[in-house]
């Protein structure tokens, strides 16, 4: 950091090319990918992408993963050029990396090849402020850097924008910190009887700690490290993501369609606990997402603060005898964007129906001020589709849809985000894409 911070002040003597921002730090907190909210740099104002991929990343599996960065301008969608990032990347408390990098076209990846020698970066060098860069605008990088699941702080600093001798002010440079996950995969047997079922965990938040299966009940539960501390959580984006696989021949667990689920004590129901026996022939899927003000009403409670060791805690057992529900809201598995439901006749009954879906943005609960684009599928239990209506456009994100049911039962509900159309952007926004699931009850 003092070498770069070193050779800006000498070219400020030179050059007079000072950016001056309007400094306004964003953040992000246990997503793989995302935009991160607009800020003041140099004459514009931009956001900036961030991606991990892939995002189900172990140490065990030793395989390469990639970072990506595109700064752009918030208005148009169109790439700002010649970006200077400095870079920090840090897990826990223990620092990474913390290195320069320079991209003439704006977009940069880097791909980090696992290692567990000293972090080395392989790449030409920009003369100016000598930051890696490379003509295809991918640079490597060997070393312990993304080698295995958990929470990774993304420290990105601008030094400057639009030709290499506009630079900004290194005390003032605008920076954005991003908290980006990497998923952690548990595999564990669940033992019942005299037999065992092969199970996997999926952690897509942090490391996953102290799994337990209880037979007596049917009860799993993990842990997972987690900073409560509320402030932290209000001022920066914020998503919770378990997902956990079940064997469809462990029919004791899997035939069930409702669940007990707690974090640290408290219920977890409705939009909040997604059920998924579709995706995977061999195993139901059982997803928790939690999204920022679910979160802060469990920091809120000092019972659950004040019991949590610093971990959220999770359990997770099926129900028997009791009546499925059908969904209100649905958000989906990655975490951006809420759906309300309401039908028309309520309840749905045998026949025709309307069906009107309200998007909104999960994160912050505002309404989307985009067209969303997305794929609508109804299956019964059976796992037969009744609807499948592809490349739906909900205008300003708001879509009414006729749906038909031909008889009494409980229908799966999946709505399939595909990409969103901002307001007087020319390109799509595909980061926040992902399958938001529910339930429909005909009786």
């Amino acid at each position: 950091m003092e070498k770069y911070a070193q050779i800006i002040i000498a070219f400020l003597f030179v050059t007079g090319n000072l950016l001056l921002p309007n400094l306004q730090q964003v953040f992000s907190d246990g997503l793989f990918e995302e935009n991160l909210p607009p800020a003041t740099v140099g004459d514009r104002v931009a956001s900036l992408y961030t991606k991990i991929s892939p995002p189900i990343l172990t140490s065990e599996t030793k395989q390469n993963a990639f970072f990506q960065l595109r700064l752009f301008d918030s208005k148009t969608g169109n790439n700002i050029t010649d970006v200077n990032y400095f870079l920090t990347i840090s897990k826990g408390d223990k620092l990474l990396m913390r290195e320069l990098f320079y991209s003439k076209d704006g977009p940069l990846t880097l791909k980090f090849e696992p290692n567990q020698g000293p972090v080395k970066v392989f790449g030409s060098t920009e003369p100016f402020l000598g930051g890696f860069t490379s003509e295809t605008g991918q640079v490597t990088v060997s070393g312990p850097v993304l080698s295995e699941g958990g929470l990774y702080h993304f420290g990105i600093e601008i030094f400057g924008i639009d030709n290499v001798r506009n630079i900004f002010v290194p005390e003032k440079a605008p920076r954005f910190d991003s908290y980006l996950s990497i998923g952690d995969v548990y595999a564990t047997n669940l033992t019942f009887g005299d037999k065992k079922f092969n199970s996997t965990l999926v952690s897509y938040y942090d490391k996953i700690k102290n799994f337990t299966f209880e037979p007596e009940d049917l009860r799993a539960s993990w842990t997972m490290p987690f900073d409560w501390n509320v402030s932290r959580i209000r001022s920066q984006n914020i998503f919770v993501h378990e997902e956990i696989k079940v064997p469809k021949s462990f029919s004791e667990f899997s035939n069930s369609s409702i669940f007990s689920a707690t974090v640290n004590g408290q219920p977890v129901v409705g939009r909040s606990l997604a059920i998924d026996p579709f995706t995977s022939e061999k195993a139901l899927i059982i997803h928790f997402l939690l999204n920022k003000n679910d979160i802060i009403k469990l920091a809120e409670n000092n019972e659950v603060v004040a019991n949590s060791n610093n971990s959220m805690n999770f359990t997770l057992r099926p129900l028997a005898n009791q009546s499925q529900k059908t969904s209100v809201d649905i958000v989906t598995d990655t975490g951006g964007i809420h759906a309300s439901l309401l039908w028309n006749p309520n309840p749905p009954v045998i026949g025709e129906n309307t069906l009107n879906i309200n998007f909104s943005d999960a994160l912050s609960g505002n309404r989307l001020n985009a067209d969303v684009n997305y794929d609508l599928t109804i299956r019964n239990s059976k796992g037969e589709e009744i609807v499948r209506n592809n490349n739906i456009t909900a205008i300003n994100g708001i879509s009414n849809q006729t749906v038909s049911f031909p008889s009494k039962g409980i229908f799966n509900l999946e709505v399939d985000v595909k990409s969103l159309k901002l307001l007087n952007q020319t390109g799509l926004d595909t980061t926040r894409k992902g399958i938001a699931r529910g339930y429909v009850v005909i009786s």
